[in-house]
């Protein structure tokens, strides 16, 4: 690249100190029309061999290191907040007495933290970058720690921390802060496994992060390192992190209404309505869980559930007696569903069958309506607190047995199954790729099933469609279910040894706090979908 100057006066320079020039060829200085003139005064004007030119000294020195946003303490569930945990992807944690990941894959995890969601991917220093993921609510402000993970030792100069926002509707106070506030805590280390450790830094409560107005798209915040020279001016300037802050402006279309029914035997008070209403007043009351539902849980995916009640105000009452389960339990579609006349134990999805068909019949206005379908029972289950299919989509009915009626993340969780998600673990032996193969494969016999069925039963459906539609219909339900399964696993592919994350989906039941970024994605399609009026 070369530069050109036309100036059409004198041109003047001063400098105080040398003036030197160095050029990778030539240097050539030419005066058109009148003389050129070298003065030296005192020593005279001297020639000298060539010479490379200096190396200017800086004080630069720009330490490696990667920023990250993280949760502060006092956090619990008020808003969405998730990043790949170190004991996901590295072997820490005691499992059945082996240290192992908690992810049982976490390849995949790792991809889902550095790339999926993520604009403009980093990688400082050669180092994969896993973002932090924040989901706010419209004009919800939150505060947050700043972790800073040393790459080489780090010390208190003049390094500032800068915080760039995609969008002037994403508000972060302050916009910078100086690297020696971050590490005046002084540094920690963690064992990540064998001899790998990570060192850090972390500083509590540094920053608020706000959003103003509903983001279209997903937005991001940068994270910044900047180093100035104060003598020279120059300055080194490299992107150390950034934070995810995912798009809210569906968040209207995420509210749910959760029908309230109590169902209870009305002839035995051991299992009457009493007793749901004991467990529930002990916590405060059914406000609290709709409280709960919408600032400590489901609100970390946006989502929004408003409790509604009979005309009188309170929860739909469905009482019946305790020879309507024993006369069901011996029908063939319930046959074995009372597992105890004593202790009135039923077995779960039957039980889930009974209530989902037997509801229709009763409430029939409400069965059309969308939303969820909240039952609250005395009754109890040998395998679960709650229940909940999510299969097929739209199924709108979800349980709380006697033993959970007074624990708040329960109802999360079931509701959590109804909007698509699975358990954060495996059911079985089955990875969820062979999972996914084996319904595949079951949905393939089905179709199979069905072309051989009308082929050869092509004459009974000669002069009736209407029989011919019906048997369709059967099958085409079957296959459809199975399209339902391969979705939702599709969904959740990411899975976790067993009661041992914070995650609502988790079976840790003293310690159910999290949704993760991909699931805030799946229980808004559902909602969205099936369950918004």
């Amino acid at each position: 690249m070369g530069k050109e100057s036309f100036i059409g006066g004198d041109y003047i320079e001063t400098t105080g100190g040398a003036s030197k020039t160095y050029a990778g060829k030539n240097i050539e200085n030419s005066s058109f029309g009148n003389q050129f003139t070298q003065n030296g005064l005192g020593s005279g004007v001297s020639y000298a061999t060539n010479e490379e030119p200096p190396i200017i000294s800086t004080n630069i020195v720009l330490k490696k290191f990667l920023i990250h946003f993280r949760r502060n303490t006092t956090y619990n569930g008020e808003f969405g907040f998730d990043w790949i945990r170190d004991e996901y992807i590295y072997p820490i944690t005691n499992v059945g007495g082996t240290n192992k990941e908690l992810s049982l894959d976490p390849t995949k995890l790792k991809i889902e933290y550095k790339t999926t969601d993520v604009s403009n991917i980093i990688s400082p220093y050669g180092k994969d970058y896993y973002c932090s993921f924040l989901n706010l609510m419209l004009n919800q402000e939150v505060t947050l720690d700043i972790e800073v993970e040393e790459l080489e030792t780090l010390s208190s100069d003049a390094t500032e921390i800068l915080f760039e926002s995609s969008n002037s509707d994403l508000v972060i106070t302050p916009t910078n802060i100086a690297l020696s506030t971050l590490i005046a805590g002084g540094k920690q280390s963690k064992n990540l496994g064998g001899t790998a450790t990570r060192d850090y830094y972390l500083a509590n409560n540094q920053v608020k992060v706000k959003c103003n107005r509903a983001f279209t798209v997903n937005e991001q915040i940068k994270i910044f390192a900047k180093l100035k020279d104060p003598s020279s001016g120059i300055e080194d300037k490299k992107e150390v992190g950034k934070m995810m802050v995912m798009k809210n402006s569906d968040q209207p279309k995420y509210t749910i209404n959760v029908y309230v029914i109590k169902t209870y035997i009305v002839d035995d008070a051991s299992f009457g309505e009493t007793v749901i209403d004991t467990q529930i007043n002990s916590k405060g009351g059914l406000q609290a869980f709709e409280d709960f539902l919408n600032k400590q849980s489901l609100n970390q995916g946006l989502i929004q559930v408003k409790f509604n009640y009979d005309t009188n105000g309170n929860p739909y009452d469905w009482a019946f007696r305790k020879i309507s389960l024993k006369n069901a339990s011996v029908e063939n579609a319930y046959r074995g569903m009372l597992l105890n006349e004593t202790t009135m134990e039923v077995d779960t999805g039957l039980y889930m069958n009974y209530i989902d068909d037997r509801f229709k019949l009763m409430f029939p206005g409400l069965t059309r309506k969308k939303g969820i379908f909240l039952y609250l029972t005395p009754l109890t289950s040998p395998t679960a607190g709650g229940a909940a299919y999510n299969v097929p989509l739209a199924n709108k009915h979800c349980i709380i047995f006697n033993q959970n009626l007074n624990h708040f993340e329960s109802y999360a969780h079931e509701i959590g199954h109804t909007l698509g998600l699975e358990h954060f673990f495996l059911d079985g032996t089955l990875t969820v790729d062979q999972e996914i193969q084996a319904i595949e494969n079951k949905k393939i016999l089905k179709e199979q099933e069905k072309r051989n069925w009308f082929r050869n039963n092509a004459a009974q459906y000669v002069g009736n469609s209407q029989l011919r539609r019906e048997h369709e219909r059967i099958f085409d339900e079957q296959i459809s279910r199975f399209n339902d399964e391969i979705n939702v696993l599709r969904k959740n592919i990411h899975r976790f040894a067993i009661q041992t994350t914070e995650n609502i989906m988790d079976y840790d039941l003293n310690n159910q706090k999290t949704f993760d970024k991909w699931q805030w994605k799946v229980i808004q399609d559902e909602a969205k979908q099936y369950y918004h009026e």
